[in-house]
């Protein structure tokens, strides 16, 4: 049975070891420390008494080992383990810890906490490569380490009246840097901007690489925006350098998004976030610039997270419907095709359209469920007016490119058809330009296999990128959309009926069928017969419709052309 001990006496005992000591209660608030514990944190103010230790030191343990555990087994038994303590440059010094239990003579308990920061120096390498904290390419922290990080800044912040940056940095063009040079030229490009982001930050800074592109920075201690304003304007300013890597110069930029602690937020998460939305912004202004998280954004984030929390109910009550726009042959004067387009039927916002929360949809991870129960859907309703009609009208999916690209979305496609006893055949895939121009690796294996299956392929919105005759001739393409935005001006803009009609050309050499989309009056449909453009869809025909309109419709448009 252990002796209770005065804490002034434990006090006078460690004062003047060498080994950093300190004296914590149960809860992690410091009673004592000695000179070498404070010694271990020259850039602090002194320690004082009710700071906790999870603002000093932070535990380098697998899972989610936290203090409380920690104090709760230091209870029963000796515990030791690691603890990293923060330093300048991303640095992480290491020391071993123990913790053990000393009774004190008031009957209250205390923790007896011993460092040995000579840990580090012997085995520092070893176990940054065994824990995984910094990024095997650049040597920047990597997501965990920063995660760390960020909660100590803040408990650092909190404590001092700090206030710091947090800044979220993608990089513009870099994927068309990866793809077309290769992933070594990427890594290298990468390795650069690392050096350019450090060079350009003081040591006290935090820089991070978050994954792929994107990169985070801690600016602590910062006195007011327009200081980080300034650095932000200057990180971008070294990115969009021209970076040489052997033959190649790539040119890239950067879009950085920036959030304030305290001003935006006081948890990790939520800056991260508030920065992440701002970068989004920076990057919807064209790139090469940076943009504050503001009250607009915070109420744009808070309608996201709403609709994202309206998104699976929607799900669960089977909101998502398919709506129906029929595609004209003018020369047979005859319904040939059928696009199928998600609606959102919101008991209290009414039919909203697929802008308004497929892109949330997406980035939630929702966007697989939505379409699938569209689709299901649009399939049931396809094979009734099959068997209805004594016909099968070709039925357009508009697909993204991660769908196009992942074998789930055809496999479903496939079983929906079966199960309404159709043949894929029936079935178009459209595809935006955008997509087919991701340069993706097996790109023309993946449209082979789709043709095989018996899908037919549409390119969609063509002209709004950079198609050539060469790149449409190795591509099995049978029909390509002519982009509601050339057609839209085929009134009074010479510049688009020239564009309108080589589209018209160059689909007719290559002997593919060429659909107008986004018709809306006769002086348009006009000229696209004129030039040879006879297939047509937009609201000159008709609007998207629900299943039980677009019926009434397809009946009454035979009936009046007979």
């Amino acid at each position: 049975m252990s002796v209770p001990i005065q804490l002034s006496h434990l006090k006078t005992a460690y004062q003047y070891l060498n080994d950093p000591i300190a004296l914590i209660d149960l809860d992690g608030h410091f009673h004592f420390t000695n000179p070498a514990f404070n010694a271990l944190f020259p850039n602090t103010p002194a320690i004082a008494c009710d700071d906790r230790i999870h603002d000093y030191l932070m535990l380098h343990e697998a899972g989610d080992f936290q203090w409380q555990h920690v104090f709760k087994l230091a209870t029963q038994t000796q515990w030791s383990g690691l603890v990293g303590i923060a330093k300048a440059n991303n640095q992480l010094q290491l020391c071993a810890i123990e913790l053990s239990l000393i009774d004190l003579e008031d009957q209250n308990h205390c923790l007896l906490v011993k460092l040995n920061p000579s840990y580090d120096q012997i085995q520092s390498n070893e176990t940054l490569a065994k824990l995984a904290y910094k990024d095997s390419l650049t040597g920047l922290a990597n997501r965990s380490l920063f995660s760390q990080l960020f909660d100590h800044e803040i408990s650092q912040s909190q404590r001092l009246g700090m206030r710091f940056a947090t800044l979220f940095i993608d990089l513009d063009k870099f994927k068309i840097v990866n793809d077309s040079m290769g992933h070594d030229v990427g890594d290298a490009l990468l390795c650069t901007i690392s050096e350019r982001l450090q060079k350009s930050l003081r040591k006290s800074d935090i820089v991070a690489r978050m994954g792929g592109d994107e990169f985070a920075v801690i600016m602590n201690n910062i006195k007011d925006s327009e200081t980080v304003a300034k650095v932000t304007e200057k990180l971008i300013r070294e990115i969009k350098k021209p970076v040489k890597s052997g033959a190649n110069v790539m040119n890239v930029g950067c879009s950085i998004g920036i959030s304030i602690y305290p001003d935006n937020g006081d948890s990790a998460e939520v800056l991260l976030q508030q920065a992440d939305a701002a970068m989004y912004r920076a990057k919807h202004q064209g790139g090469n610039h940076y943009c504050y998280f503001s009250d607009a954004l915070n109420q744009e984030l808070q309608d996201i997270r709403l609709i994202e929390r309206e998104l699976e109910v929607g799900l669960a009550e089977h909101q998502f419907e398919p709506f129906f726009q029929p595609v004209i042959d003018q020369q047979s004067k005859s319904v040939v095709g059928i696009e199928c387009l998600a609606r959102w039927r919101h008991p209290q916002r009414g039919v909203l359209e697929a802008m308004e929360f497929i892109p949330i949809a997406t980035k939630t991870g929702l966007l697989q469920d939505v379409f699938e129960q569209v689709l299901r859907h649009a399939i049931e309703h396809l094979n009734i007016w099959s068997k209805q009609w004594d016909l099968t009208i070709p039925l357009s999916i508009n697909i993204s490119s991660n769908q196009f690209y992942q074998q789930h979305t055809f496999d479903l496609i496939e079983n929906l058809m079966k199960e309404g006893g159709l043949s894929n055949n029936a079935i178009r895939i459209e595809v935006t330009e955008s997509t087919l121009q991701d340069s993706h690796e097996d790109l023309v294996a993946r449209l082979k296999k789709i043709k095989l299956a018996g899908f037919s392929i549409t390119l969609d919105d063509f002209g709004t990128g950079y198609s050539s005759l060469r790149y449409l001739q190795q591509l099995p393409v049978d029909i390509i959309k002519i982009d509601r935005s050339f057609v839209r001006n085929l009134d009074n803009n010479p510049h688009d009926k020239v564009i309108v009609k080589a589209i018209i050309q160059l689909a007719q050499t290559l002997d593919i069928l060429v659909v107008a989309e986004g018709v809306e009056n006769e002086t348009q449909s006009h000229f696209l017969t004129e030039n040879q453009c006879f297939v047509m869809q937009g609201y000159l025909f008709s609007q998207a419709l629900p299943a039980e309109e677009f019926e009434s419709f397809f009946v009454s448009y035979n009936e009046s052309i007979v």
